[in-house]
């Protein structure tokens, strides 16, 4: 619980471990950063897209696992008063195989299969993978 007037609100996974934080910032008050201990780790995915939008504002990421897609997620920049949420993306993983479908700025679309125990991966424009932890 949180007294006070709050202001804004960010999610990211401050501590690099697979389960998004919540930080909150209010009026005239310490910013609070909630650790979110319990939650199964997910995969941390990074976009690299071009020179003019690095971390890929505006794409839009889904998990394809057994033929059903998984809930859209976008990449966006800014969310609340003085705030915004990360880049870096933390995604639940099904069992088994799975891919990212990836709909970048400008509309290209790029499916990309899911390294097995991968923990943090990062995914080009065209589609390629690279597995970061």
């Amino acid at each position: 619980m949180i007294y006070g007037e709050q202001r804004g609100a960010a999610l990211s996974d401050f501590y690099a471990d697979g389960r998004v934080d919540l930080v909150v910032a209010q009026n005239a008050a310490a910013t609070k950063l909630f650790h979110n201990k319990t939650a199964r780790p997910g995969l941390r995915i990074r976009l690299q897209s071009s020179a003019g939008n690095p971390s890929a504002v505006g794409a839009v990421l889904r998990v394809v696992s057994g033929g059903r897609s998984g809930p859209a997620r976008e990449i966006h920049s800014g969310s609340g008063y003085w705030s915004q949420d990360s880049a870096v993306q933390v995604i639940a993983m099904p069992e088994g195989p799975a891919e990212l479908s990836i709909r970048w700025p400008g509309g290209k679309v790029t499916t990309s299969l899911v390294p097995p125990g991968a923990m943090e991966i990062s995914i080009d424009a065209t589609g390629k993978v690279a597995v970061m932890r």
